[in-house]
């Protein structure tokens, strides 16, 4: 996702599309241009100026309004930093999967884990699954439909399907005015059940269906 771009001096030197972008946790943009990670500091009507992050760093860079380089001013005071940029960029994964699947936070952790060629150093600066799980709840409440307090609603898609689009939904039925039974299931899961020899029944359920 990381591209570069040659650092120099000269403010008159010839304009390179040598830029990448990700995002910050806040969702604020951040350019990457030869390993390097700027944010944005001021927007014009016709230029953007972005300075390094690195605490003490005047190094920056110029683009127009619509991301296209224009130029660099300064040189670095810091070596590169390739493996902060492997790390943002694995979070931002993890945040998007997050936020458009319902599939569970510590599940994508590792599933990205698995995908992604980090460095040693990535791997070191990587955030423990408890971090994740608890930056990226947030973000998951957001796309997570309110409790009902009624029982008329619908059941999204995503809550009726597995993984593999399997039916989950295995009942749905009013059985009065103000009772509405909803089942949900495998087809191992019923297999299990009709095979049983016996059936433990939860009190207050067996109420319901008497």
């Amino acid at each position: 996702m990381t591209t570069t771009a040659p650092s120099s001096l000269d403010e008159n030197q010839p304009p390179s599309s040598n830029i990448s972008f990700i995002q910050s946790q806040k969702g604020k943009p951040l350019l990457i241009s030869d390993k390097y990670i700027f944010k944005l500091n001021k927007t014009t009507t016709t230029a953007k100026y972005w300075t390094c992050t690195f605490n003490g760093c005047s190094a920056k860079i110029h683009t127009n309004i619509n991301d296209q380089f224009l130029k660099i001013i300064r040189e670095h005071c810091h070596p590169q930093e390739p493996e902060n940029i492997d790390v943002r960029d694995f979070r931002e994964k993890v945040k998007e999967r997050v936020k458009h699947e319902t599939t569970p936070i510590l599940r994508i952790y590792d599933e990205e884990c698995e995908k992604a060629m980090l460095s040693t150093a990535a791997i070191a600066a990587l955030p423990s699954e408890r971090e994740i799980n608890s930056a990226f709840n947030e973000a998951r409440h957001a796309i997570t439909p309110t409790i009902p307090t009624t029982q008329f609603f619908d059941i999204p898609d995503p809550y009726s399907k597995k993984l593999r689009n399997n039916n989950f939904l295995i009942l749905e039925k009013m059985i009065t005015r103000r009772q509405r039974i909803i089942l949900f299931g495998t087809s191992e899961q019923l297999k299990m059940l009709f095979t049983a020899e016996t059936i433990l029944i939860y009190m207050t359920y067996l109420k319901m269906l008497i």
